[in-house]
């Protein structure tokens, strides 16, 4: 709220103050799950010891984001089945520009289930003691979408196919270090969407890597390693209008 700042707010609905998941070998203080958009909020204690969480999604998450609330030092933690073919072997940090790391021990190697997530015996995302909190996400056509694309270096960039107007895209390099970049369509409601903000730092927005929001996905513009590398993109894509038929095709 600083005087004539602008400032950009993402929010997802969940289902009120939730209740206590007991589902998986670590019982949940709170979970809260809208089943309909595949968001849950969920906080729990760690064990530093191998279990698993329930998350009230009904369906496997596509990404999830998990925090220590208790240590400033730990990292945001991001699972994304974008990754690799087992991307339960590999977490990627959302406060860093760091690359994919293929690493184990986060997830202990075990893919998120239509009920479940497995986390192992690591600090990041499971510390004894300590209050974790994960907002987890599942693919819901019409509405979201969490993908890869492999970008191609030149200004004629990829496009990715979405089935929806994305009104937020976060994109992430996962093979070298680069920014996060997010784009949406209230800091740039037209198109070249040129205006960027990385959640990694705390710099204002910034253009100059460029998309295009389409009818039904988008499409890369500029050539910059954060969005177009001849290298495999990640990322996680939320419908301006989420409207779907009764067979769930978008409309």
């Amino acid at each position: 709220n600083s005087n004539t700042d602008s400032f950009v707010a993402w929010c997802w609905k969940a289902n009120g103050s939730g209740s206590s998941n007991t589902d998986g070998s670590i019982n949940t203080i709170k979970t809260s799950a809208n089943t309909t958009s595949g968001f849950s909020i969920n906080t729990f204690t760690g064990t530093q010891n191998v279990g698993t969480v329930g998350h009230g999604l009904g369906s496997a998450p596509g990404a999830m984001i998990v925090k220590n609330t208790a240590d400033s030092s730990d990292a945001w933690y991001v699972y994304h089945q974008g990754i690799a073919s087992d991307a339960e072997t590999d977490y990627i940090i959302l406060n860093t520009t760091g690359a994919a790391v293929d690493y184990n021990t986060p997830w202990n190697d075990t893919a998120p289930t239509s009920t479940l997530f497995t986390v192992g015996a690591d600090g990041g995302n499971n510390e004894s003691g300590s209050t974790m909190l994960a907002f987890c996400f599942a693919s819901k056509q019409g509405f979201s979408k969490f993908s890869s694309y492999t970008g191609n270096a030149n200004a004629d960039g990829t496009f990715a196919y979405t089935g929806f107007r994305p009104a937020f895209v976060l994109i992430k390099r996962t093979a070298g270090a680069s920014d996060w970049m997010l784009f949406d369509n209230k800091i740039s409601p037209f198109n070249p969407t040129d205006n960027a903000l990385r959640p990694n730092v705390a710099n204002a927005q910034q253009s100059g890597n460029v998309i295009d929001i389409l009818s039904n996905g988008f499409k890369i513009r500029g050539t910059g390693s954060t969005v177009n590398y001849a290298e495999v993109y990640i990322y996680m894509a939320f419908a301006e209008a989420p409207f779907v038929n009764s067979k769930g095709v978008p409309c």
